[in-house]
């Protein structure tokens, strides 16, 4: 068992509104159980959930990938009832979900001790995951944040059973494509780079994304070798923001805490 986080946890079910955070609120044979659909996790930081319209707008993009209908405004709704009596100070963790039987959820807890302390840098391991290349299929549904998520969990479960926090994987080729939860950023000679998303079965970033609107980021495959001799690497995601990467197999990576700062900015929101 982890430890017990202090602070919100609330509950909400699309049109039920809020109930007990530890009620029952999903059939024994609700599709979402089975990894039947998909969800976003926001950071909110004073009552401002950080980049809500990019996380809505993903959210529809999931949905349209599992062709179900999704209302926006009445997810909105959700959001801001479940913020509405947070601390003005302080972060929390929002969280959407939806099972293709319908199963609504809005969840609202603490943020995890290991995200905090993973903003200030991680190791990390490189792990395969085989195909070079997707298809054009879309029921691999390679463009939606699903809750299938029993991979990405036993990649995280192996980094840390190799004394690491984090993981990078590698396609069939050898070259790097994300982290299980979170996309690969590197600069190297005054440039910044991610690796190419289309076709490739890597999740498109809120964050990715924000921080590609604020700097001239390129689409370039990498080598993990290659990655050493960069000159710096972050992981990013909604609730780390910008994680440097300090240790890549074992490898110590550069680390230029003012570059972090800057990117932790416009990450969190803050910049």
């Amino acid at each position: 068992m982890g430890a017990q986080l202090s602070g919100p946890r609330r509950t909400l079910v699309l049109g039920v509104g809020e109930v007990p955070w530890d009620a029952p609120v999903a059939a024994a044979d609700d599709a979402g159980l089975r990894g039947d659909g998909f969800f976003e996790t926001l950071l909110v930081r004073g009552r401002h959930a950080v980049r809500l319209a990019a996380h809505l707008d993903r959210f529809e993009r999931s949905a349209a990938a599992f062709g179900v209908g999704l209302d926006r405004d009445a997810w909105t709704a959700l959001a801001v009832a479940a913020t509405a009596d947070l601390p003005a100070a302080g972060e929390a963790v929002l969280r959407w979900s939806l099972s293709r039987d319908g199963l609504g959820l809005v969840t609202v807890r603490p943020v995890p001790d290991g995200v905090r302390a993973g903003r200030r840098g991680v190791d990390v391991v490189t792990l395969a995951r085989g195909t070079a290349t997707v298809p054009d299929a879309p029921w691999l549904l390679a463009a939606a944040k699903t809750s299938s998520y029993a991979v990405n969990s036993a990649a995280l479960r192996e980094a840390a059973r190799r004394g690491a926090q984090d993981a990078l994987f590698v396609d069939a080729d050898g070259l790097v494509l994300e982290a299980p939860t979170a996309n690969l950023l590197w600069t190297a000679g005054g440039r910044w780079f991610t690796p190419p998303r289309s076709g490739r079965a890597v999740l498109p970033g809120t964050t990715l994304e924000a921080v590609a609107g604020e700097l001239n980021v390129e689409e370039a495959h990498v080598r993990p070798a290659e990655l050493a001799g960069a000159d710096g690497a972050w992981l990013l995601s909604s609730l780390r923001g910008a994680a440097p990467v300090l240790r890549l197999d074992g490898t110590a990576l550069p680390h230029d805490a003012d570059r972090t700062a800057a990117l932790r900015g416009i990450a969190l929101g803050t910049g």
